[in-house]
């Protein structure tokens, strides 16, 4: 039997990989190496399309729970669905 469970999606890994990306290139830019920073921030560019996508996730994800909380009838926790 397989088991269903939510998939975990948090914002930290790509957001930690897009300040990674970032400082790659001011390090390049420091060394004068703008072609290699240029690539570089095509990376930048897919690193932060990947967090635009997961914080989209994780707001669906929350929306679609505080749905059903009120559905169920019971009081919005404060703060949630903002």
């Amino acid at each position: 039997m397989v088991s269903q469970k939510d998939d975990i999606i948090d914002y930290a890994m790509p957001l930690m990989n897009v300040e990674s990306r970032a400082r790659e290139i001011h390090d390049l830019c420091l060394e004068h190496k703008y072609g290699e920073a240029q690539e570089v921030a095509r990376f930048l560019n897919a690193e932060t399309r990947v967090l635009i996508h997961t914080l989209h996730i994780m707001e669906e994800k929350e929306q679609h729970a505080y749905t059903k909380i009120v559905q169920a009838g019971q009081p919005p926790v404060s703060g949630a669905g903002d």
